[in-house]
């Protein structure tokens, strides 16, 4: 009896919970929106009071171009309001092909070992090795190809997520909580899904992204270049690089899986 009625509110308390970031999300899209109609309806009574006060004064040409100026900011606050201005097939065509050009290298030297997302120096880059036991040094180089004995021949490359992380830290990003950081960046700062879970147990972490906006570009790199996958696409390569900002530890993509409304993703710690 008390284990159905615990399932009942849990089952509440998620509806909730998805109800208020719905509430979340459009309050957030829409906040400049309601700004520009705020100031629109402020600069409006400004210019009806001060027409039907005008006396040509110096206070009563201040109140005109007071009332016009808000009139005009409130104008421009609601037809500049941040948008998807891109096309989203546009999107997926320009990242898509980059995405390609990498995998044909790769291809081209025959590496076949899943990439390592690691701290060199202050940035954070893939290591993808020639032997599928390679193990990262605590010194890593930044040389582009390392080049030696079998064991340690290794392509290191920039993160395709790399420049997405770059961005969210230039807004001051905080790495002290994991999960919070993703949903703060997936969510909140880059709003690129719905909502963020994760489950961690030792050195293996499940992120499960609820509505992303990139499903049709990860359906098509996996379909098209799945060895990609294993690399890091930009979205599960940015999702490696918060993990190795917020652990320190060295991190590798284990698997991706797409839901019908959702993409799930397994980490390895190491």
């Amino acid at each position: 009896m008390e284990s159905s009625l615990l399932k009942k509110r849990l089952s509440e308390l998620e509806r909730d919970n998805e109800k208020l970031t719905d509430e979340h999300q459009r309050a957030k899209k829409n906040e400049y929106r309601d700004t520009g109609f705020a100031l629109i309806v402020f600069g409006v009574v400004t210019l009806i009071i001060s027409y039907f006060t005008y006396n040509n004064s110096t206070l009563a040409s201040i109140l005109l171009f007071a009332g016009l100026g808000t009139t005009f900011i409130g104008i421009l606050s609601i037809f500049l309001t941040p948008e998807n201005f891109f096309r989203e097939e546009i999107l997926e065509k320009s990242n898509l092909s980059s995405i390609i050009v990498i995998n044909n290298i790769i291809q081209e030297l025959h590496l076949h070992s899943k990439g390592i997302h690691a701290q060199v120096g202050n940035k954070i880059k893939v290591i993808i090795p020639n032997n599928p036991d390679y193990k990262p040094g605590k010194e890593i180089s930044e040389r582009t190809f390392q080049i030696g004995d079998f064991a340690s021949i290794a392509l290191v490359i920039i993160p395709l997520g790399y420049s997405l992380l770059q961005m969210v830290e230039k807004g001051g990003a905080d790495w002290s909580d994991l999960n919070q950081s993703l949903n703060e960046v997936f969510v909140e700062g880059l709003e690129l899904a719905h909502s963020v879970e994760m489950i961690q147990q030792d050195n293996d972490i499940t992120v499960k992204v609820n509505k992303p906006l990139y499903m049709n570009i990860c359906a098509k790199i996996s379909t098209e270049v799945p060895r990609m996958c294993e690399i890091g696409c930009p979205f599960c390569s940015l999702m490696a690089c918060i993990l190795v900002r917020s652990t320190g530890k060295n991190v590798v993509i284990e698997y991706t899986e797409q839901g019908k409304n959702d993409i799930t993703t397994r980490f390895k710690l190491s």
